[in-house]
């Protein structure tokens, strides 16, 4: 392995792996769960569909941030993961999937590696999460 293979590793493993959790969320976007179905105040269940816990994950991860004091990731999450108003997971992924010469450059300029690993730990595991729970239905 040359050296600019192993200066880019970091950037392609990165890339791998948001690939794979877009992946995992644009099915899991499209499924639906059940909430409060069986509770004993005797209100059947409401179905969501998962997507629509997209701005709830932005609330953890801009939580878990501040409580980290991790003002990189605040401000990684503030830009590449907005289209306009709403937030977007899938927009976050793809950010950080481009790792061509460009997006490399982007890296070394414009994202933090730690901070973008802070983010991804924690996607992988609040979209797990999600997916272990409507694999069980």
């Amino acid at each position: 392995m040359s050296i600019a293979d192993s200066q880019n590793r970091p950037y392609a493993e990165t890339a791998a792996t948001a690939e794979q959790l877009l992946v995992l969320w644009s099915r899991l976007a499209n499924s639906h769960a059940i909430v409060g179905g069986g509770c004993s105040c005797g209100v059947g269940g409401v179905v969501v569909a998962l997507a629509d816990f997209e701005q709830d994950i932005i609330s953890y991860l801009q939580a878990e941030a501040e409580r980290n004091k991790r003002s990189d990731v605040l401000a990684l999450l503030e830009d590449p993961a907005r289209e306009r108003e709403p937030w977007r997971i899938s927009t976050l992924l793809e950010h950080f999937m481009r790792t061509d010469a460009a997006s490399d450059a982007q890296f070394e300029t414009g994202l933090d590696t730690g901070a973008v690993q802070f983010v991804m730990e924690r996607l992988t595991l609040t979209l797990g999460s999600f997916e272990k729970l409507h694999a069980g239905r």
